[in-house]
């Protein structure tokens, strides 16, 4: 896969949020690759690091990265939570208005028209359509869905790490034994077979295919030429960093957390793919050094905590690595391994270690040392060769949409200023200081409401969901009937789908192991299990999606559920006896807002790393520890932190144009139905089908 989709597969991977573990039909045989410009493929070997800079994906989909509460120490953790005193004046003054709201995405600079087969009849920009070659495309003839789900497989099998991330290989006749290549090689060769697929895509007529698989078509094109246009960006993403999606940090993760460990085979792929790791280490030096021509390097301090952190895995004993504990504990869970054949594998991954893949993070840690002697501090994108067009291409990229980096600014300041004031209100009903900074008047509510810690907090997330999932229930016209559990999280905050045959339940992943603001955790729950992250996923999974557009994700369109969702739940009376509850969704809201201000402001405005820290705090009330790491992320993963409102806020002005149009015909749970009934989608084309809604009612 291109580069990018490596760093989206580490952002999903070590997040946690791993919702394509799903039991689908597999994907059919696979043809040969028609028109691919680029080296043969013998089996696929290993993926590039390109830009983290789209928003969707083929076959492995840009996943939320996690939501975790501010730290908080462990003498601030109550033996029980204060009870609020002013509760019922409180609940009377935040009382929900009507579920309409005046807010508004602002206009962006017009898409042009889509040229996907459209009355013009011409081929999309940056087709390379050639007759002759289309009619000897082995696709040739074939009906629209089963071209696609050829297509989309041919596209999997070009990348071994996401057959594994699938869970396909057996499927495919592949074993788990190779990474993915990070070399500019490989990576022309996948973005031809992505261009061949937009090109034999325009010999359908749409308008003959019935309505679901035209629009399965248009959403599976827009993923393509969504990574198509990255390609100009291909060196301009960071793939060294001391954030999580940093290349060395995500193949340990993916080793360690994702390769298949249950029986010897398994384990002889995870030696294999332990061989393979100086290679791939020597390819990214030579994409490092591609980067550093165009300046697309993080700021130094970022450089510098990498190469701690990459030096600490190359020193480390070996059999204390966690590519040895990980082989170790799993052979000894293997009852049907014989003590010599664990023994012959770990004495082979020990040597593997030591004279192979520890000198080789050695060796990446001096080169990015000498990265770091050469970086500058500056935070931004700006600053690289075509800065400003990447960062352009960042956003259209995640929010699907055309707005600018000065209409995301000045949406954020506005929602900044809306949220605070909402803030405010609430807090004066609640007998707080209204005048207070936002940093004291959270301060104040966490030190009023409490902390939890451990299975306390397993079982009062467990009892959110209880009480919610009842109260939504008439928002929508079925609920999933997939069974979703609260797990032990640790440290993160996440969701992780189950399967469709409901062999494994939804899984919300909530911190234990630090005090989490009681005020803070019904968001907490509503944002990432229901209704949010885990009943948009059970939804989905229980709709006719083919698998080529289950596999896809569309960050604006999920990012933005979960956030809408916060705001539903709100509106169907979750925090009708919970103000101090409120005071956390609107912080949580406040927080993804000053985001729309943060990340132009950092990648187009030439904020300093400091100066986004200083604003973060002032205006969120989050601790500083916590806003010092995800200033990071939004260093190293441009516009991806935009998409939570630019989502909620579309989808909001689309249920006040439909409820607008329609008035008493209008339903709450039919408008729901068109938004989750079809996967993730990007944004222009969820308006449409808005749209066609409201057309049929009126009708």
């Amino acid at each position: 896969m291109p580069k990018w989709l490596i760093i989206l597969l580490a952002i999903a991977a070590l997040a946690g949020v791993i919702v394509l573990e799903q039991t689908r039909e597999p994907f059919p045989a696979v043809n040969p690759v028609p028109n691919a410009q680029g080296p043969a493929i013998t089996p696929p070997a290993t993926a590039p690091t390109t830009p983290q800079t789209a928003s969707s994906t083929v076959g492995v989909p840009a996943l939320p990265l996690p939501e975790t509460t501010q730290p908080q120490t462990p003498s601030e953790i109550p033996s029980t939570p204060q009870t609020p005193s002013p509760v019922a004046a409180a609940a009377s003054a935040t009382t929900r208005p009507p579920q309409t709201v005046s807010i508004t995405v602002p206009p962006a600079t017009p898409a042009p028209a889509s040229p996907f087969n459209d009355a013009s009849g011409e081929t999309p920009s940056g087709a390379t359509t050639d007759a002759s070659a289309l009619a000897e495309s082995p696709w040739a003839g074939l009906p629209l869905s089963e071209f696609l789900g050829l297509a989309a497989g041919e596209l999997v099998r070009l990348s071994p790490e996401t057959v594994t991330f699938l869970g396909l290989g057996a499927q495919l006749g592949m074993r788990d034994d190779h990474l993915d290549s990070l070399t500019a090689e490989w990576e022309a060769t996948y973005y031809a077979l992505e261009q061949a697929i937009v090109d034999h895509l325009v010999t359908y007529d749409l308008a003959r295919e019935t309505a679901e698989d035209r629009l399965n078509a248009e959403i599976y094109r827009a993923s393509l030429l969504n990574d198509l246009a990255g390609r100009t960006f291909s060196d301009n993403a960071y793939s060294v960093s001391s954030y999580m999606d940093s290349y060395p940090t995500y193949i340990e993760w993916f080793l360690t957390s994702l390769h298949p460990l249950e029986t010897l085979d398994n384990a002889d792929d995870y030696v294999s793919r332990l061989s393979e790791i100086p290679a791939r280490f020597r390819e990214l030096e030579s994409r490092l050094s591609d980067s550093e021509a165009l300046n697309a390097v993080p700021p130094r301090f970022m450089l510098e905590k990498a190469v701690g952190q990459i030096r600490e895995t190359g020193e480390s004993p070996v059999r204390e690595t966690s590519f040895y504990t990980t082989l170790e504990s799993a052979l000894t869970a293997m009852s049907v391994v014989d003590t010599a054949s664990a023994t012959a594998l770990l004495d082979r991954a020990a040597a593997t270690l030591e004279t192979a893949v520890l000198p080789s993070y050695v060796e990446l840690a001096d080169f990015v040392s000498g990265m770091a002697a050469h970086a500058a501090d500056d935070a931004g994108v700006w600053k690289q060769v075509n800065g400003d067009e990447y960062y352009a291409y960042c956003l259209r990229s995640q929010t699907t949409t055309n707005l600018t980096a000065d209409q995301i600014y000045d949406l954020g300041v506005a929602e900044v200023a809306r949220i605070e004031d909402e803030i405010r209100t609430a807090a004066a009903a609640l007998g707080l200081d209204s005048t207070a900074t936002i940093p004291e008047l959270f301060g104040r509510l966490s030190e009023t409401t409490g902390t939890s810690l451990g299975d306390d907090t397993i079982a009062r997330c467990q009892a959110i969901i209880d009480d919610i999932s009842p109260r939504v229930a008439s928002a929508f016209l079925r609920m999933p009937t997939q069974k979703l559990i609260v797990v032990d999280g640790g440290y993160d905050t996440y969701f992780s789908a189950g399967t469709l045959d409901g062999s494994r339940p939804g899984q919300f992943f909530i911190p234990t192991l630090m005090p989490e603001p009681i005020y803070d955790l019904p968001t907490t729950t509503y944002h990432e299990a229901v209704p949010g992250h885990g009943f948009q996923a059970a939804y989905a999974y229980e709709a006719d999606i083919p698998d080529y557009i289950a596999g896809l994700s569309f960050t604006a369109f999920s990012e933005g559920w979960a956030l809408y969702a916060e705001r539903l739940a709100w509106e169907e009376g979750a925090y009708d006896e919970n103000p101090y509850g409120n005071l956390g969704r609107l912080q949580d809201e406040l927080f993804r807002a000053a985001r729309l201000v943060l990340d132009p402001g950092i990648h187009a405005k030439r904020w300093t790393y400091e100066q986004a820290v200083d604003y973060m705090i002032n205006n969120t009330g989050l601790e500083e520890s916590y806003v010092r790491s995800e200033v990071e992320r939004y260093i190293v993963t441009p516009g991806q932190a935009v998409t939570y409102k630019i989502g909620m806020l579309k989808m909001i002005e689309l249920r006040d144009r439909a409820r607008t149009a329609l008035g008493t015909a209008f339903n709450l749970a039919d408008f729901h139905d068109v938004v989750l009934g079809h996967g993730e989608l990007p944004l222009d084309l969820l308006e449409r089908l808005i749209d066609e809604y409201i057309a049929e009612h009126q009708g």
